[in-house]
């Protein structure tokens, strides 16, 4: 007998929609004059409380990446957008997803939210500064304001992500969880 994992159909079936749907709701979204307020961080976040972080962490990569690449502005950086936004996903999973932790779901899930959002939030920031600093030099003076533009955007995104993020797990986890389907979610 085999010792490997397998992946159930479903189970691909359910990470395939998720993907789209992190895909979707990069769409959704404002442009701001240094960033774009949109919901894909929730539903990133939704995706590591889901599947779990590492699973989680590759399907909102992918969604992502999947989304700067549909965008020319934004094809180069594709890979970094796998990197962060995986990374957000895979944090937030890892919390919520935690057997040794005491909190309940719906703290885990608050908690996990604002752990992946200030992970996401340091690395844009980062990712910007390098841009801004040494890819497309702008004049130094420039650099401070276009931060905190970004800082703005990034924090009302992940305040929205804190706040939407767990609101969604408590309506699908019981739900999945009941119909017997959370299982095909996690391998």
């Amino acid at each position: 007998m085999s010792n490997k994992r397998t992946v159930s159909a479903a189970g691909l079936a359910f990470a395939g929609m998720m993907t789209a749907l992190v895909f979707v709701s990069n769409y959704l979204s404002i442009p701001t004059a240094f960033s774009r307020l949109h919901v894909a961080n929730a539903v990133c976040m939704l995706a590591g409380m889901l599947f779990g972080g590492v699973r989680g962490g590759i399907i909102a990569g992918l969604g992502s990446a999947l989304f700067d690449l549909t965008f020319p502005a934004y094809v180069a950086e594709s890979w970094i957008t796998f990197i962060n936004k995986g990374a957000m996903a895979l944090a937030c999973g890892l919390v919520v997803n935690d057997k040794q932790n005491t909190f309940s779901r719906p703290v885990l899930a608050v908690i996990g939210s604002m752990t992946g959002a200030v992970l996401y939030i340091t690395l844009y920031l980062l990712k910007s500064y390098i841009q801004i600093r040494w890819v497309t030099p702008v004049p130094a003076e420039t650099v401070a304001p276009a931060l905190v533009g970004k800082l703005s955007s990034s924090a009302i995104n992940g305040l929205f992500a804190v706040i939407v993020a767990p609101l969604l797990y408590g309506a699908l986890y019981p739900a999945l969880n009941k119909a017997g389907l959370y299982n095909h979610l996690r391998g």
